[in-house]
């Protein structure tokens, strides 16, 4: 086990000291974390106002609809991350079979007295809130696989069975995710549960298999839906059908287009003006680029990319000290992060088809901000354990 461990945190090294930016030694990641999350969350709340307000008035004249909802989401998502802080790290790797169950009663819940929108059942109404059990899912799952595969080692290096009981797991979550349907969550949480798998140290011919088998799914999924198949050729080129399937995407255009670099000024975006469809969820990057150019976009991508150094260099550093499940669990968040993040900006800018997915701590969505908020919550307590714990001692320490 010592041995596999030491030879998969050598190949993560190598990749880790030959792409990641290096930062200088004083630096603390902590703090650094905190103000990139800080940064972002603030960035995204004063969005959230500019962007919505127009639709909030329409829809329920109140104009400060969203934002008083935002700002309960924040408070929420701060008690969320509190909370998780305060709970060890064991209980939540020595409980992944309770905590899978939790995840599926609450999928088949969506299934059963979920609320319908736009055809998709996502949602749980709970007390005049909204809950979105994918969002729950994507972290379930992370901390599931991150147990997994240090539990299932010999399994996971060895054997066919390792890929097998995790794609039995995976089936059945992904599964029910899709009967909502929700395509952009399945394709988060099973390339989130790939990637750990390969870090693990599986064989490159399992991960070819489980890749193959996934892209094929994917492939299927989307000929043989009509309105999936009519969303992929649509970003190709949405001023085919710039008020039919085309219409979000090339609204999100024009938006980018206005704002060249500097652009118009906070409040003055038009496209928010019910030209873009709830502009202050999906495609709220494309307000943003509308009322403050590309130089607002480099800003809060590269708060963002800071975010994702941050969790991958402590996931890094958990593993050189031992601390597996540790490690793996953050390099799960991150693969979670990078995938929201690029997937969110590339939609907006008409390099991916659009698929719900909001971009962390900037686009309106309660859900997806306190699971965003628990993800950074337990990349913390990772830091905290590894600064405070003695690098010689086992894993157990947790």
């Amino acid at each position: 086990m010592a041995g596999f461990a030491q030879t998969t945190i050598n190949k993560i090294t190598q990749v880790y000291e030959r792409w990641l930016p290096r930062l200088p030694a004083e630096v603390n990641l902590r703090n650094v974390l905190i103000f990139s999350v800080l940064a972002l969350l603030c960035i995204g709340s004063i969005m959230v106002a500019s962007a919505s307000m127009p639709y909030a008035e329409r829809m329920h004249e109140n104009a400060f609809h969203y934002v008083l909802r935002h700002g309960i989401s924040i408070a929420v998502a701060l008690a969320a991350a509190y909370t998780v802080y305060k709970v060890p790290l064991n209980l939540w790797f020595n409980n992944t079979f309770f905590l899978w169950i939790i995840t599926i009663a609450l999928l088949i819940a969506v299934l059963v007295v979920g609320t319908e929108v736009n055809g998709s059942k996502r949602w749980i109404r709970v007390a005049g809130f909204t809950l979105q059990a994918s969002e729950v899912a994507k972290v379930m799952m992370a901390i599931f696989t991150a147990d997994y595969v240090v539990r299932r080692a010999e399994e996971v290096r060895n054997n066919i069975k390792g890929l097998v009981r995790l794609a039995v797991i995976m089936a059945a979550t992904v599964g029910l995710i899709m009967a909502e349907p929700d395509l952009g969550a399945t394709v988060v949480i099973a390339l989130t549960m790939l990637g750990v798998f390969f870090l693990a140290g599986a064989p490159l011919i399992q991960f070819g298999i489980a890749l193959g088998a996934m892209l094929g799914a994917f492939t299927f999924l989307v000929v043989f839906e009509p309105y999936r198949f009519e969303r992929l050729m649509s970003f190709s080129n949405p001023w085919n059908d710039p008020l039919g399937a085309g219409y979000q995407l090339s609204n999100a255009l024009m938006a980018f287009g206005r704002g060249e670099w500097a652009g118009v000024g906070l409040g003055h975006s038009i496209q928010k003006m019910s030209y873009l469809p709830e502009a202050h969820t999906d495609f709220m990057l494309a307000v943003l680029g509308e009322e403050f150019g590309f130089f607002g976009i480099l800003v809060v991508l590269s708060l963002s990319f800071t975010m994702l150094v941050c969790c991958i260099r402590i996931g890094h550093r958990a593993l050189r000290h031992q601390y597996l499940r540790a490690g793996y669990l953050a390099y799960g968040i991150s693969i979670i992060f990078l995938l929201q993040i690029l997937v969110n900006a590339g939609m907006n800018m008409g390099m991916l088809p659009t698929k719900g997915l909001t971009l962390p701590f900037i686009s309106y969505g309660g859900s997806s901000l306190i699971m965003c908020a628990v993800m950074v919550s337990l990349i913390l307590k990772i830091e905290s354990t590894t600064q405070q714990t003695n690098p010689s001692r086992e894993e157990s320490s947790f």
